[in-house]
């Protein structure tokens, strides 16, 4: 089997981040005016409220107002307005023309991710009303190798309040959900703030999972890594069966290797014997990034990050 980026599959993505505001003005100034300057250079956008509708029709972005997110605090005095910049639904290839210019633009108006802000990214699954088992494999895909995955991120995140990680009573589900309604009941028993966000695909005008659990950025780099890797476990589950194991696997490159060969992220002759060039990048910049938090040398200055 081949491992390749799927190129149709819409993708959504939530950037949180943090912007001063000098002189007068409140948060809905900040927001309109980077909508404003996203829309003349090209990226129509739209300032609103925090809201779970649709972006609007037309819209690349949607500029929302998020309580959640709390001030820089380096400096006392300032004000900031908290942000949550948000795709509308996307293929990679109108993420990858879309994204970087606008990233350029909100970080040039001065914005900045702290530790309260996360990345959130939605992989839209559709194929889950006629085969709810994709969710199950999904389940047991995030149960297995959790804990590399928040190895991934600053060790922060896994005891941030909006990604939980998974227990193990939680592995187990959606076992027994064989039609969507069936699915769709056990779905309205979770709550959304989950390192993986499988609650929206009960909603039939969405049809998402989330993944929760990176922190915040605007560097691009980061991102289209995060956005590949995602795209590639999500795959993963639709494509192949995803097996309940009874324990996860440790954080250890060893379990980072498991990761990156099983889900097609690096080659492994028995599943994925080739994969796609990028896709391999992707691969070796987890395995760094892995390394920048995991290293002893690294670990008790990452604990505060």
């Amino acid at each position: 089997m081949q491992a390749i980026i799927n190129h149709d599959r819409k993708i959504g993505i939530e950037i949180e981040v943090v912007v001063p505001i000098i002189g007068v003005g409140e948060n809905h100034d900040v927001q309109r005016l980077i909508a404003e300057v996203l829309t003349n250079h090209g990226i129509q956008s739209h300032s609103r409220g925090y809201s779970r509708q649709p972006v609007p029709s037309g819209s690349k972005f949607a500029i929302e107002h998020d309580v959640s997110l709390r001030d820089e605090s380096r400096y006392a005095g300032l004000r900031w307005s908290k942000i949550e910049a948000k795709t509308a639904p996307m293929t990679w290839d109108e993420i990858e023309q879309v994204l970087p210019p606008a990233l350029d633009i909100i970080k040039y108006v001065g914005a900045r991710a702290n530790y309260s802000c996360g990345l959130h990214v939605h992989h839209h699954l559709p194929e889950a009303e006629q085969r709810p088992e994709i969710v199950r494999n999904l389940q047991h895909l995030w149960w297995r190798f959790h804990p590399v995955m928040y190895g991934l991120v600053p060790p922060s995140r896994k005891s941030n309040q909006y990604c939980h990680p998974p227990q193990q009573s939680d592995a187990k589900t959606y076992d027994g959900a064989y039609s969507y309604a069936s699915l769709c009941r056990e779905l309205s028993r979770v709550g959304r703030y989950q390192g993986l966000n499988l609650s929206n695909v009960a909603n039939r005008d969405r049809m998402t999972v989330e993944w929760r659990i990176h922190s915040g950025t605007t560097d691009w780099s980061k991102i289209k890594a995060w956005v590949l890797a995602t795209q590639r476990w999500t795959e993963h589950a639709v494509k192949r069966s995803c097996h309940l194991k009874a324990e996860s696997v440790a954080n250890s490159q060893q379990g980072l290797n498991s990761l990156l060969t099983t889900t097609g992220l690096k080659p492994n002759n028995r599943i994925y014997s080739k994969v796609d060039k990028e896709l391999r990048q992707v691969g070796r910049f987890l395995l760094k990034r892995w390394q920048d938090f995991n290293s002893p040398r690294n670990i008790e200055k990452n604990s505060v990050a």
